[in-house]
């Protein structure tokens, strides 16, 4: 079973090179959005570049030739997103098949749309959830396409579209005769309407999250994507994981930023590091994010070995619920041990108690992720989702 102790030492010496390189340049721009309540999509921009160079991973997990870089892998290097709020850890190098539509997407569609993603120069946005009855029951949308000659026309509406407010275009999950599937959608397309940009809790934030109208809107048949129900539920599963690693890297900076304080605030003449009621919490923090961590890297090798599809989507839903709870605690922690300074929008603890909220919710809130594991227990039995080493025959 691959643990964190099995990640490979260029791995390692990335994360702690990217964690370096989030403390001098990133940090700081917390504080200037902390302090200004504007987060510049122009600074944020520059640094995207810069860290594709200066950050850059080694050859054999970023280039494009070969097979999918090992899951565990990918959570490692995710968990150091978790290292930054206001969503700026976007600025950390994703690996070879980190992006799902890349591997679904077909081959005109690659040339056209995943290389300048790649590059850059483009940014996709996944358009699931509408406001009748769809959020974590995907199977509940209600958008519909219809083949017109060489055409497809989409009807729909699509709530909390995240990254929809600088997306250049859109996957849309929509009906095809009884079957979802999924449509590439520009931006600027006639008939595609960004209604609004809601505001929510944890910004300012890179991504904002729209929401959108497709009323009769035209898009060429090639604009299809190979993989429609399958490729969404893999997205899915995907970002479950990944939301997984960034809570155990947010749990961790606010453990390792709040025992730092407490090491420097002082009460009743000692450091308050030495009264139980600050050491307890953050045993108790540093032992989740610990349980965290191993149950992640577990589900992230399941991803990619385990023979049952279902067992491994399971076992995501378990770090995915963990994790996400997890993170939640520990925030609340540190904002107790922070004091009245845990209380100011400036304070480290105050963005993290507003922003891992949210992964709690989004991709399938937490009651969904019990629904899912309970399930498995039912058909399948309890060992194969508590059994740390199961039987791969």
């Amino acid at each position: 079973m691959t643990f964190e102790a099995e990640i490979p030492a260029d791995i390692r010496a990335f994360r702690e090179r990217t964690k370096a390189w989030l403390r001098e340049h990133v940090h700081p721009m917390e504080d200037r959005i902390a302090a200004t309540g504007v987060l510049d999509v122009d600074e944020y921009d520059e640094l995207c570049r810069r860290a594709r160079h200066e950050l850059a991973l080694p050859a054999q997990y970023s280039d494009e030739t070969g097979p999918p870089v090992p899951m565990p892998i990918q959570v490692a290097i995710e968990e150091i997103a978790g290292w930054a709020t206001n969503g700026l850890g976007g600025v950390v190098p994703s690996a070879r098949g980190r992006d799902v539509f890349a591997e679904i997407a077909s081959p005109a569609q690659q040339e056209r749309y995943v290389v300048p993603l790649r590059n850059g120069e483009a940014r996709e946005a996944w358009a699931i959830t509408e406001p009748a009855s769809a959020g974590s029951d995907v199977n509940g949308i209600q958008a519909t396409a219809k083949r017109d000659g060489d055409e497809w026309i989409l009807n729909g509406e699509k709530w909390f579209v995240t990254g929809g407010d600088r997306a250049t275009f859109f996957l849309v999950l929509a009906w095809v005769d009884g079957e979802q599937a999924l449509f590439i959608v520009d931006r600027g397309t006639p008939g595609l309407e960004i209604l609004r940009r809601p505001q929510f809790m944890h910004d300012p934030y890179t991504s904002g999250h729209v929401e959108l109208r497709l009323q009769d809107c035209r898009v060429p048949s090639d604009h299809r994507v190979p993989s429609g129900e399958p490729g969404t539920r893999r997205w899915l599963a995907i970002e479950r994981l990944m939301i997984a690693a960034r809570c155990c890297g947010a749990a961790d900076r606010m453990i390792e930023e709040t025992t730092t304080w407490a090491l420097q605030r002082s009460a009743f003449g000692r450091p308050i590091i030495e009264k139980q009621g600050v050491q307890f919490p953050l045993a108790d923090s540093a032992t989740e994010v610990l349980a965290a961590r191993l149950l992640t890297f577990h589900a992230a090798e399941a991803c990619d070995t385990h023979p049952n599809p279902s067992v491994a989507h399971g076992k995501i839903s378990m770090a995915k619920l963990y994790a996400s709870e997890m993170a939640n605690r520990v925030a609340d922690r540190c904002v107790q041990v922070f004091g009245g300074r845990g209380y100011m929008t400036e304070n480290v603890a105050n963005r993290y108690f507003r922003e891992v909220r949210v992964d709690r919710i989004w991709e399938g809130t937490s009651e969904i992720q019990r629904v899912i594991v309970a399930s498995g227990l039912i058909r399948r039995g309890a060992e194969e989702y508590t059994a740390a080493w199961p039987d791969r025959g």
